[in-house]
């Protein structure tokens, strides 16, 4: 009869694999090495499969350690969700809600939605990280995040994708640009005009440039900065441009930029929610996910 698997194994499992040691994990969970060894022996057996292998003086996890290590994340955090919610009062919402945003939407949506939900929701503790839409989609799936704000890649059949709103790329410019008053610019145009970019390690930057590839227009990259505030603030000294969704402005007035409308194909783009596709059980991210549908669009509209 296979061995039962219990709360602790998976929290022992997640203090190793955090510590890459055995005796730095002890350590950390204020027991013995040699009971933290025994017990992921246990674990192993419990399974039928190894989940560590050493490298050096460092433990790290097989392949199948880190399918384990994903699940345990999860089952842990559904646990404590459970349990808050448990000890609540009826009808009274408890546990923590861990969001992940893009950059770009910080600003823009992310006080306002703070303050909202835990107004209607005091009792649960809200994690804000601004992380890249990669970085969401990979700790969405790994268990470490539990809804994301972004722009709808659609690129994991794990992930539920759910559209808020759409926007549209603009030319962002400083007042005192040259083009700061036209109405709308053809995107043919921006050939060798100079634009200040974001690396192309975020999925913006590989948005602009497959629409300035399909219109055939090569601008001359001035300098990349990967942070939204630093670019933004950066384009009056530098008398340059941006390519960015027209919600970059919003909560950014003083900084006193314009977005001139684009003339040219394909320039939409999704923004909305990202959570498992299994995530219908935990009621924060309903909570979550309810509230935004209703109020995302209404802080775009203003």
């Amino acid at each position: 009869m296979q061995e039962p698997i219990e709360i602790r194994h998976l929290r022992y499992f997640l203090a190793v694999a955090e510590a890459g040691s055995f005796s730095r994990a002890a350590d950390r969970l204020g027991i013995s090495q040699p009971s933290v060894s025994q017990q992921m022996r246990d674990l192993e057996t419990a399974l039928r499969v190894v989940l560590f292998q050493r490298r050096g003086k460092r433990i790290l996890l097989t392949p199948r350690g880190l399918i384990f290590q994903e699940h345990a994340r999860a089952i842990l955090r559904q646990l404590e969700n459970f349990l808050q919610e448990l000890n609540s009062e009826p009808g009274q919402l408890r546990g923590t809600l861990h969001l992940g945003v893009v950059p770009i939407l910080n600003v823009p949506l992310v006080p306002q939605l703070v303050g909202m939900f835990t107004a209607d929701h005091p009792g649960i503790s809200l994690i804000v990280e601004e992380i890249s839409s990669t970085e969401i989609e990979t700790a969405l799936e790994e268990g470490r995040m539990d809804v994301g704000l972004g722009f709808l890649t659609r690129h994991s059949p794990n992930l539920r994708y759910e559209c808020l709103c759409t926007d549209e790329f603009a030319l962002v410019v400083s007042e005192a640009h040259p083009w700061s008053n036209r109405r709308v610019i053809p995107l043919a145009e921006l050939h060798q005009q100079r634009l200040l970019q974001l690396p192309d390690s975020f999925v913006m930057r590989r948005m602009t440039d497959e629409i300035c590839r399909n219109h055939r227009v090569r601008p001359r990259t001035v300098a990349e900065i990967n942070a939204i505030e630093t670019l933004l603030r950066s384009l009056a000294p530098l008398n340059a441009a941006a390519l960015m969704p027209k919600i970059a402005l919003r909560g950014r007035e003083g900084l006193k930029l314009k977005a001139i409308p684009l003339r040219g194909k394909k320039l939409g783009l999704e923004i909305g929610l990202l959570r498992l596709s299994d995530s219908a059980a935990n009621t924060a991210v309903g909570a979550f996910t309810s509230l935004a549908k209703v109020a995302v669009p209404k802080l775009i509209s203003q």
